[in-house]
């Protein structure tokens, strides 16, 4: 999941697929700051996923968690900056559970295609947590994973042109205070177009596409 790369200083969200590659399988208290970090486990899924999100904001790579409906993380993955992998098991074992994986960077952004690749899975939500908030896709009894995936696929070169749009435009423009400022407000305008895409588009396959944002601490931009 993940699949993030850079071209030109446009995030290029559709270049990279999941892949088959078996992912690496850490201890859930490790990969996953689950909630046995309090010596028991919550049984409620809004609890875990709120405990688990909120460690892991502003982790520097990506780690994966699968709960089953009592609430419980039962798999966990360590990725890297980019991208976490799962092996072919637990894709299976995904069918009607949540999963929820973490966007590294000061603004973590939304969904890349490798992600609603993942919908294929036949999960019930997929959830990504990130500095400025969470992002959700839940599937209805009526969702078309497959038809989803084609449809973001199909709009990609034109979702790619207006981020390069965005991409030099930003970079004629002279105001920024500093580097780190400017990087985010590009990436946050760049991925903006993506999520806009899923908000015209979700509900029209079946899924629930949803933000929550988070209270911004002082240091943060």
């Amino acid at each position: 999941m993940g699949g993030r790369g850079a071209s030109y200083g446009v995030e290029v969200i559709a270049a990279i697929g999941s892949g088959n590659a078996d992912g690496e399988v850490e201890p859930l208290i490790v990969a996953g700051m689950t909630p046995t970090d309090k010596g028991s486990r919550y049984t409620n899924s809004e609890k875990s996923l709120r405990y688990i999100e909120d460690k892991k904001r502003k982790y520097s790579k990506e780690q994966l968690q699968v709960l089953d409906e009592q609430g419980y993380v039962t798999r966990a993955f360590q990725g890297d900056e980019h991208s976490v992998s799962v092996d072919s098991n637990t894709k299976a074992y995904m069918r009607n559970k949540v999963v929820t994986h973490n966007h590294p960077s000061a603004f973590g952004g939304t969904f890349s295609q490798a992600d609603i690749n993942m919908l294929q899975a036949g999960m019930k939500e997929l959830r990504a947590s990130a500095r400025e908030g969470t992002y959700s896709i839940k599937a209805t009894k009526n969702a078309d994973a497959v038809g989803f995936s084609r449809a973001y696929g199909k709009d990609a070169a034109k979702m790619q042109k207006e981020m390069y749009a965005i991409a030099v435009d930003m970079a004629n423009n002279k105001k920024w205070s500093s580097k780190r400022a400017y990087e985010y407000a590009n990436r946050k305008r760049q991925l903006a177009v993506i999520d806009t895409w899923y908000r015209k588009n979700a509900s029209k396959y079946g899924f629930e596409y949803e933000f929550q944002t988070v209270k911004k601490e002082n240091n943060e931009i």
